[in-house]
């Protein structure tokens, strides 16, 4: 045997530093023997000495040498000495590395528990917050889609989607906000923050809007879910909000089908100006922009009901979104 190593294989050198970290400035604690370096994090762990737990422990979780539950297990110390520093990002670290190579642990719930709290730590703490995109704060949407990710049937899963959702329209990622919210809902039919969360990707969809003369794709969108918050929840905490959001998108999808006819109108496109002023009337009747439609069809010697039995002068079959090429997500 090598006269520099112990008999558990462990270099000498380290159980002389950890010694030397253990009893340094405490003079008036006798020397322990905390043993092995995982045994001796562990203790230090329950110590309160959580520098030192997470200095011993880190490097054991790191080493592709260890065998794979010893290194677990030197990251949940690790992951538990840094988060009662403070220091979220390397407790999330060392959280996560179990999470993905360490299913069998017997951390997990407690492990489900501190990704919450870190989420939060990111998004709430004044520390976090200031710089934007690439700020700290970002790191929270991070942690709680891995929280989701990997307890989706927890109590917490639906909370963490709700506070990305939350997170993105305070940053004006209303994309993003809208596939959060649709996520929470889909996936989470039954939970509190089903109403909300469904009248606010609809409302997340209306900010993405540019207005009538632009695409429609995202106002369609919005109506859609809005009618649908509407339908589930008529009477909901929501409803007036959901209420008052359809009929502004109603009235701008009206307008874009005015817009249109005007197009064609300025270029002589009469079938053109009368099928886009024949939806904006059928599909919108009670906005503004629909019945002045109406108006305009009527002084052309249009019918207006004849305009419901007949599919050919109308295209309210094809007033639909394209596909949501950003939002679809691989199986």
């Amino acid at each position: 045997m090598s006269a520099t190593r112990t008999t558990a294989g462990r270099p000498l050198s380290v159980l002389v530093l950890l010694l030397v970290a253990v009893c340094a400035g405490c003079s008036s604690t006798p020397d322990i023997d905390l043993g092995e370096p995982l045994d001796a994090s562990r203790r230090l762990l329950e110590m309160g000495r959580y520098e030192d737990a997470s200095d011993i422990a880190g490097p054991i979780a790191r080493s592709t040498d260890e065998d794979p539950r010893d290194r677990a297990e030197a990251a949940f110390v690790a992951g538990e000495a840094d988060f009662e520093r403070g220091e979220h990002l390397a407790a999330f670290r060392h959280y996560r590395y179990i999470l993905e190579n360490a299913p069998w642990s017997p951390h997990a719930a407690l492990i489900r528990e501190r990704l919450f709290e870190i989420g939060l730590a990111f998004f709430n703490e004044e520390r976090y917050r200031g710089w934007g995109w690439f700020d700290s704060r970002a790191r929270g949407v991070e942690v709680l889609e891995t929280l989701q990710a990997y307890f989706k049937r927890s109590d917490e899963a639906d909370d963490a989607l709700r506070l990305v959702g939350d997170y993105f329209v305070e940053e004006e990622e209303f994309e993003e906000a809208a596939l959060a919210y649709e996520r929470l809902f889909e996936e989470y039919p039954d939970s509190e923050w089903g109403e909300l969360a469904l009248w606010r990707a609809g409302w997340s969809r209306m900010q993405l809007s540019r207005g009538p003369e632009y695409d429609r794709d995202d106002l369609l969108r919005a109506k859609g879910r809005l009618e649908e918050s509407l339908r589930l929840f008529p009477k909901g905490v929501s409803s007036a909000e959901a209420r008052r959001d359809l009929d502004h998108v109603r009235s701008q999808l009206a307008r874009s089908e005015v817009i249109v006819a005007d197009f064609y109108r300025g270029r002589g496109v009469a079938a053109g100006e009368r099928l886009r002023l024949a939806n904006a009337w059928l599909l919108y009747p009670d906005t503004e922009p629909g019945q002045l439609a109406g108006q305009r069809l009527e002084a052309m010697g249009l019918d207006l009901q004849a305009l419901r039995n007949d599919p050919m002068l109308s295209s309210v079959d094809a007033v639909r979104p394209g596909r949501d090429l950003w939002g679809e997500r691989p199986e």
